[in-house]
């Protein structure tokens, strides 16, 4: 009866790590700004914040700041390389380490003969964090915030973990106006 416990055992492991927590995405933006004035941006990695040398690497940097180059293009906004800009984007990446603790609370008419009834299972990973934070140059106040959560390192390949970040980062700018001149009323 050990290997009906090991093959359970097996089973709900596989079906926790299947169900590895999604990226979730949220916003916050001031709504007594007037959105339209903006048509110009400039991207900044936040260097204070970006301290964890594998998510806040070079090249995750690079990763990010790539998606909001082409995300904002996409939106109609244009990058400035010399002079002012209007809006400031500036990102950084943390993480935690956390546990999934999951119980299957099942009771078999075998339980007596191999330990027992519900089994508890634990799932360390890594939860990873992107925050977007978009401030008007003049003020320096933020205007718009997103920001995303889930495990984004967890991918082996290169061209996976840049598929995730690219990802991700659209996933959080879908929030954000639409293009230079609309209103965020318009972005909904």
């Amino acid at each position: 009866m050990k290997i009906k416990a090991i093959i359970t055992s097996l089973f709900v492991a596989g079906t926790l790590a299947s169900c590895a927590p999604a990226i979730t995405v949220k916003y916050d933006y001031d709504p007594k700004v007037n959105v339209r004035q903006f048509a110009t941006y400039r991207i900044e990695a936040d260097r204070t914040r970006n301290a964890d040398p594998i998510v806040g690497s070079n090249l995750n940097q690079r990763r990010i700041a790539d998606a909001l180059d082409q995300s904002l293009k996409a939106r109609g906004y244009k990058p400035v390389t010399q002079g002012e800009a209007d809006l400031v984007v500036r990102f950084f990446m943390d993480s935690k380490d956390k546990q999934q603790i999951q119980s299957n609370n099942m009771y078999s008419p075998y339980s007596w003969w191999y330990g027992g009834g519900g089994n508890t299972y634990s799932r360390q990973y890594e939860e990873n964090r992107v925050v977007i934070n978009v401030s008007d140059a003049r003020t320096n106040d933020i205007i718009w915030q997103g920001w995303a959560t889930g495990q984004l390192n967890n991918r082996n390949k290169e061209r996976e973990r840049d598929q995730a970040f690219r990802e991700t980062v659209t996933s959080i700018m879908k929030n954000f106006p639409e293009s230079a001149g609309q209103d965020y009323g318009a972005a909904r």
